[in-house]
């Protein structure tokens, strides 16, 4: 298992090689279906402080072509580990910049609402949880013509607090700019409402 002592060791060596991390927020405009997304817009400091975070200097991960899907997870798993560090948030963060635009407009369409979703019991049992480990890696999904490749990772995890939970997250590779080739985050289901969606 991954424990929290180790938890940002994965962090450490991302940062070390020289993988992107960004000091302001990139606003990322939620296109419609059918449209392409904006290229992001980095904005001054007042971006930052209209959500309480402190300014320049504090650098978090952002999807690269170099990361895989594996790596992904442990990012948004270790971030989330530490929920609070660098600054409040932090982790949620993290996952919300590595989440697709479905993804995203799935839980509201911006940060603001996707942390008040990740308050739910559920999601919750992921941040600041004592440890966690990769249960399997499946294989590589070929891409179509409407989407790029996919691949699955289940995890389990023993949260702060509770019983402990298992986690499927499914990475697809984005195929448009601005971060095409980078495998972001599909979605991330508890295993158990996952049966109950087939039954």
């Amino acid at each position: 298992p991954i424990m929290l002592s180790n938890a940002f060791n994965y962090l450490d060596s991302y940062r070390y090689r020289g993988a992107p991390h960004r000091c302001k927020r990139p606003n990322f405009s939620m296109p419609l279906f059918g449209q392409s997304a904006q290229q992001p817009r980095y904005g001054d400091d007042s971006e930052l402080f209209e959500m309480g975070y402190p300014g320049e200097g504090i650098c978090l991960p952002q999807p690269s072509p170099e990361l895989s899907a594996e790596d992904i997870v442990h990012i948004c798993m270790d971030s989330l580990a530490k929920n609070d560090e660098p600054r409040a948030n932090a982790g949620l963060e993290v996952c919300f910049d590595f989440s697709s635009d479905r993804c995203r407009a799935a839980l509201g369409g911006s940060l603001e609402n996707f942390i008040n979703f990740a308050s739910n019991p559920i999601f919750a049992s992921m941040v600041n949880a004592k440890e966690w480990n990769v249960v399997s890696v499946g294989p590589v999904i070929a891409g179509s013509q409407t989407r790029g490749a996919m691949k699955t990772v289940l995890i389990d995890l023993k949260p702060e607090s509770g019983r402990d939970r298992r986690f499927l997250w499914t990475l697809q590779q984005e195929r448009r700019p601005p971060r095409q080739g980078c495998w972001i985050v599909h979605e991330c289901i508890f295993v158990e409402n996952a049966f109950a969606m087939t039954e």
